[in-house]
């Protein structure tokens, strides 16, 4: 899977924008492409504000034109999300580090709260016993002992198997994550 590292603070500012965050997450979580009129219609706001967004996105690589179809006489541009892995450069220590980390604060909430709205929308259905809980998802929090050969070995295990599953398919369902993993020995307070 290819990096895109963002380093401006335009690209940042292009990256942070909620409507174009809605839309990469649309054309990620769906196994087809889609039309900016689709992504209009599931957004609520007009076509040419969608194409917009989409100029801004291609811009930076983040989507790209997966193909084009004649649909009652107009060309239809069809969008599908990059396969991309993005870098905000939390390491960086710049006039740019406080919106970095508001654009990987935002990104964990995000997906901390649709899995809590997911939990609830299944479970008011049907509730689940404890047993079944990791067939709709879950959260592990801990401390694992790893070596430097163990952590590289963890990490790529974790970066392989996304990279192999990135690509959706009407066969598979989109699963969304966000992983924390750090080595807590240079934290001072853990000493």
């Amino acid at each position: 899977m290819r990096k895109i590292i963002l380093s401006t603070k335009e690209d940042l500012n292009i990256y942070m924008n909620p409507t174009r965050q809605e839309i990469l997450r649309i054309l990620t979580l769906s196994s087809v492409p889609m039309t900016p009129k689709m992504l209009s219609d599931r957004l609520g706001i007009s076509a040419s504000g969608v194409q917009h967004h989409i100029k801004k996105l291609l811009g930076l690589n983040l989507i790209e034109l997966d193909h084009t179809e004649v649909i009652n006489g107009i060309n239809a541009k069809f969008y599908k999300a990059s396969s991309v892995t993005v870098q905000v450069g939390l390491e960086s220590s710049d006039s740019t580090s406080h919106q970095r980390k508001a654009i990987m604060q935002a990104s964990i909430s995000g997906v901390y709260d649709r899995f809590n709205s997911h939990l609830e929308e299944v479970v008011s259905k049907n509730p689940i016993k404890t047993d079944e809980f990791a067939a709709h998802g879950d959260i592990l929090t801990g401390i694992v002992h790893l070596s430097e050969n163990d952590s590289a070995e963890l990490m790529s295990i974790i970066r392989d198997y996304i990279d192999d599953h990135s690509t959706p398919s009407k066969e598979k369902s989109p699963w969304e994550y966000a992983l924390i993993l750090y080595d807590t020995r240079y934290r001072s307070i853990d000493r």
